[in-house]
């Protein structure tokens, strides 16, 4: 299913397949929201086990809680797949059976559905290049100016990795909005930031607990011809945003402000952060929609944060 920065529902059922044109597009295929069942017991499982264990707390706080974060060897195309999603990460769908994603249906020899609980992503690591090396990674050097990458998006960015973070999801908040941030840093010079990402509302269709992987595809810097701040390169400007009504669209994009320069080799920090808020609009007219390039009136956003956590890592680049 095809998801250019979309939510997914386990193995891919996409939120936001928005198809409004150019770096827009673009801009949507570089993060992904899926959802996977944890195997928590159903509603009448856990009145049973409660019932036998009434000296003894065995209800989940309501929270979101870290699993890992890591940054992962990418395949080298994005949305590789016939139906144009991501080759990795790859499972089988929420509420599915094994081997019900077409896209990665059978594992082992003999040929086996691929079970529900497996997931296919790339390989964490802590060092990367910084230019294209065949036979290291997927060939592409992390520095966007040198390796090849012209664009934002599909075939023009080439990822020399993927941003991946897990959390389990115990809140039960279907309803309120969860945004998401990347930040990359060497020193006090930003590499990337994603500014921030909504991808709405989880839905009525989810189950509680969920865990749920966010995973971007990345590489650092500016490309050719985009070096000028602020919101050039990986610094991501606006994604349909501001909004053209005060209610949530699908996934759109707040930029951060910053400016983005070339990686150095070195040490590098990988901050995320992962929050679910309520929505707060402002309405906007005049001048304030229009030097963003939408219609007036428009609608600008803030969140009242209920839940947050923060997934820190390092990656070394040479």
């Amino acid at each position: 299913m095809t998801t250019p920065t979309t939510l997914q529902k386990i193995a891919f059922i996409a939120l936001a397949t928005a198809f409004i044109g150019g770096q827009q597009v673009q801009a949507q295929e570089k993060h992904h929201r899926t959802f996977l069942s944890t195997g928590a017991p159903d509603s009448k499982t856990s009145q049973a086990s409660a019932n036998h264990a009434s000296d003894r707390t065995t209800t989940l706080a309501p929270n979101l809680y870290p699993i890992q974060a890591s940054f992962t060897e990418d395949y080298p195309v994005i949305g590789a797949n016939s139906d144009g999603s991501n080759l990795w990460p790859c499972l089988q769908h929420y509420h599915g059976g094994d081997g019900s994603n077409v896209d990665c249906p059978t594992l082992g020899n003999p040929s086996l559905p691929f079970p529900k609980i497996g997931i296919v992503q790339g390989k964490p690591a802590y060092s990367f290049r910084l230019q294209n090396t065949a036979g290291l990674g997927n060939g592409f050097g992390c520095d966007a100016l040198t390796n090849g990458t012209s664009g934002p998006g599909g075939a023009q960015y080439l990822p020399c990795g993927l941003v991946a973070t897990w959390f389990e999801d115990a809140t039960g908040d279907s309803t309120d909005d969860l945004i998401y941030r990347i930040v990359i840093r060497q020193g006090e010079t930003v590499v990337y930031d994603s500014g921030t990402a909504n991808f709405g509302p989880a839905g009525p269709t989810v189950t509680y607990p969920v865990d749920v992987v966010l995973s971007s595809d990345t590489n650092l810097g500016f490309w050719p011809g985009n070096s000028v701040g602020p919101n050039n390169g990986n610094c991501s400007p606006n994604f349909a945003y501001p909004l053209a009504a005060p209610a949530d669209p699908g996934f759109y994009i707040i930029a951060s402000g910053r400016t983005c320069k070339e990686p150095v080799a070195g040490e590098a920090t990988v901050n995320t952060s992962t929050a679910l808020g309520t929505p707060e609009y402002s309405k906007a007219t005049g001048a304030a929609c229009a030097s963003q390039g939408v219609a007036s009136p428009c609608y600008t956003v803030e969140w009242n944060k209920k839940y947050e956590i923060r997934q820190d890592m390092k990656i070394f680049l040479q």
